[in-house]
C-alpha cells in the first residue's frame, strides 16, 4: 500500500512537533548538567526540569532559557498546525 501525498505532507508536521520536543529536551538536559548539585535539586523532575516558583539569583539564567525554549517549541508547534491546515485544505481540493 502506497502512502498518499497528503499523508506524506502531514508527516512533515509530525516531524516538526517531535523534533522541537526533542530539541528542547536536549537543551534543558545540557543546561541542567552544568548546574551545581545544590541548584539541580531545586528543579522539577525530568524531562521538564521546571524551575522553582521563587527563582534564586543563581538559577535566573536557567529560568530564562526554560521560558525561551518553551516559546520556540510553541512557535514550531504553531507552524506545524498551520502546515496541517494547509495540507487539509489541499486534501479537500479547496486550493
Amino acid at each position: 500500500m502506497q502512502m498518499t501525498p497528503e499523508w506524506s505532507l502531514m508527516m512533515v508536521a509530525i516531524f516538526l512537533v517531535m523534533g522541537s520536543a526533542n530539541w528542547r529536551r536536549r537543551r534543558l538536559r545540557r543546561a541542567t548538567r552544568d548546574l551545581p548539585t545544590r541548584l539541580f535539586r531545586q528543579l522539577g523532575p525530568e524531562p521538564e526540569f521546571l524551575p522553582p516558583e521563587e527563582v534564586p539569583e543563581e538559577l535566573q539564567g536557567y529560568a530564562t532559557l526554560h521560558k525561551r525554549s518553551l516559546r520556540v517549541q510553541h512557535g514550531i508547534w504553531m507552524l506545524a498546525l498551520i502546515w496541517m491546515g494547509w495540507v487539509a485544505l489541499l486534501g479537500m481540493g479547496l486550493l
